[in-house]
C-alpha cells in the first residue's frame, strides 16, 4: 500500500487554493515584532524605564511606547541646557555656505537615504506572490517543479526570518550602502544601533566621552541586540567647563562626575506569530502529491 494518496484533480485544486489562503494570511498578519526595554542605570534619570512596541505588516509600522518613572526623566530633560559653542556653529555656517556653492543635483544625491525597510516588504511580497505562481506552474506541469518549490519557499521564509530583520536594522541604524572599510562599517552601525535611546536624541556634540556596546544573541524565534549607551551630558555642565570636560572625564569627587549618563536596554528582533503557517505549504505537497512525470515507454518487440 502506497504510502502516498495518488495524484487527483481535485487535490491539485486543494493544493492551490491552501496555498493562496496560507499566503492571504500571513498577507493580512503583521510579519515582524519588535520589543524594546531600556532603563537608565546611572545619571539623572535613572530609574526611568522605557517600553516599547513595534509590528510592522505590509504597508504600517505601528509603535506603542510606555514610561515607567519618568519623573526623574522628565525632571533631567528640563533642567539641562546645552549651548554650542561659538566656534562650532561657525563652522556650521561656513559648511552651509560652501555646501550653497555646491551644485543642487550633489546635495540631493548625498541627501537621499535607502528605505531598506521598504525594500524588504517588496521582497516579502514578491515571495508570497511567487509561491502561488509557482504552485499553478506545477499544476500545468512545468519541469523542475521540485526544485522550483523548494527554492520559491526557502525565499519566502528567508524574507520573513532574515530580510525584513536586517532591512529593520539598516533602517534604523541609518545605513546608506557607502563604500566604508568592513570593520568601520560594522563598528558604525553598532555604535547607531546603541544610539537608539533617548539619552542620545540630544543635540550633536553634547555627549562626552560617549560609549556604546552592542552584543547580539539568537532568540528561539529571532534575534537580541543587548546595547549599553553612556555618556557625560555637556547639557548638565557649565559652558565654561566644555573644553576641559571633552579633554578627560571629571574625577569621581568633582561636581560634573553627575553629569555622567548611563542607558541600558535590550531589543528582540522575532518574527510574526503567524509565520508557521509557512509550514503547511510542504505538508500540501506531501498529503496533495502533484501528477508525476509521464516517461514514455520504449515499446516491446514482439518475437514470432
Amino acid at each position: 500500500m502506497a504510502l502516498r494518496p495518488p495524484h487527483s484533480r481535485v487535490g491539485d485544486g486543494a493544493r492551490i487554493l491552501g496555498t493562496v489562503l496560507i499566503t492571504l494570511h500571513l498577507f493580512l498578519s503583521a510579519w515582524l515584532v519588535i520589543q524594546f526595554e531600556g532603563q537608565y542605570t546611572e545619571g539623572q534619570p535613572a530609574p526611568t524605564k522605557v517600553k516599547a512596541l513595534v509590528a510592522i505588516d505590509k504597508e504600517q509600522t505601528l509603535i506603542d511606547v510606555e514610561m515607567e518613572n519618568a519623573t526623574s526623566f522628565l525632571l533631567y530633560m528640563l533642567f539641562r541646557d546645552y549651548d554650542e559653542p561659538v566656534n562650532a556653529s561657525q563652522q556650521n555656517i561656513t559648511q552651509d555656505n560652501s555646501d550653497d556653492e555646491t551644485p543642487s543635483s550633489e546635495s540631493e544625491d548625498e541627501g537621499e537615504t535607502i528605505e531598506w525597510l521598504k525594500h524588504g516588504r517588496n521582497a516579502t511580497l514578491f515571495s508570497l506572490v511567487l509561491l502561488c505562481v509557482t504552485e499553478c506552474l506545477v499544476v500545468a506541469g512545468i519541469r523542475f517543479k521540485a526544485a522550483l518549490r523548494a527554492v520559491t519557499l526557502a525565499l519566502a521564509i528567508a524574507c520573513f526570518l532574515v530580510i525584513m530583520p536586517a532591512s529593520y536594522v539598516l533602517d534604523l541604524t541609518g545605513y546608506d550602502g557607502g563604500d566604508e572599510d568592513e570593520e568601520e562599517a560594522d563598528g558604525n552601525e553598532q555604535g547607531t544601533l546603541a544610539d537608539e535611546t533617548f539619552v542620545a536624541q540630544t543635540e550633536e556634540g553634547a555627549l562626552a566621552h560617549r560609549q556604546s556596546n552592542v552584543k547580539q544573541s539568537l532568540l528561539p524565534t529571532g534575534i537580541r541586540f543587548d546595547m549599553m549607551f553612556s555618556g557625560y551630558d555637556l547639557g548638565l555642565v557649565e559652558p565654561e567647563n566644555y573644553s576641559s570636560m571633552r579633554s578627560e572625564p571629571p574625577q569621581a569627587n568633582e561636581s560634573d562626575a553627575d553629569s555622567f549618563v548611563e542607558f541600558q536596554s535590550t531589543l528582540d528582533l522575532t518574527y510574526g506569530k503567524n509565520i508557521p503557517y509557512l509550514s503547511l505549504i510542504p505538508l500540501m505537497w506531501i498529503l496533495l502529491p502533484s501528477k508525476p512525470r509521464d516517461f514514455e515507454a520504449t515499446p516491446e518487440i514482439e518475437e514470432e
